[in-house]
């Protein structure tokens, strides 16, 4: 039974305004960022879209380490592009509006990693931090922005009718 005076369209916007607010106390986990070492001059930041050379190496939050590009693949740097979930999101987040030269420290926590599934030697639920060098920054192959404005479903695909608003408009 309602209290006097309280209408069920007011009992439902109340009980939804409580459901909103007990699920918003729960922070999304974001990367903790640590600026290493930062060049004299920056002459550009990275944007999502750009293609980025780095080395990395990769440790458990016990210290271990996992990967290093100095030690793996000839010691090469590797490239990627940022903002396409061609890697980890938590890479995505934690390596925008860097520059060359620029060395970050990236706590990643497990949701913005490998999550519940782990993957190789990584195990499910693992924070990984990783200490990463910005070498080189090129312009993506293709503008992460049109992309995503032509993506009216953000499902990371365009079907023939987002396709077709586009073109033949």
């Amino acid at each position: 039974m309602l209290p006097t005076g309280l209408h069920v369209s007011h009992a439902f916007i109340f009980t939804f305004v409580l459901g909103s607010a007990s699920s918003a106390l729960i922070p999304e986990p974001d990367v903790k960022i640590d600026v290493l070492q930062k060049p004299f001059l920056c002459h550009r930041k990275t944007k999502l879209g750009d293609q980025l050379l780095i080395h990395y190496a990769g440790f458990f939050e016990n210290g271990t380490m996992f990967y290093s590009s100095h030690k793996s693949n000839n010691g090469q740097a590797v490239w990627f592009t940022l903002g396409i979930k061609e890697s980890l999101l938590g890479w995505d987040r934690g390596l925008r509006e860097m520059c060359a030269g620029e060395k970050r420290k990236l706590v990643i926590p497990p949701a913005l990693a490998f999550g519940k599934e782990g993957r190789g030697k990584i195990p499910p639920e693992s924070t990984l931090i990783f200490e990463v060098e910005l070498l080189e920054i090129r312009n993506g192959p293709r503008s992460h922005d049109s992309f995503q404005a032509m993506d009216l479903d953000d499902d990371w695909k365009l079907s023939r009718h987002e396709v077709r608003l586009i073109f033949y408009l």
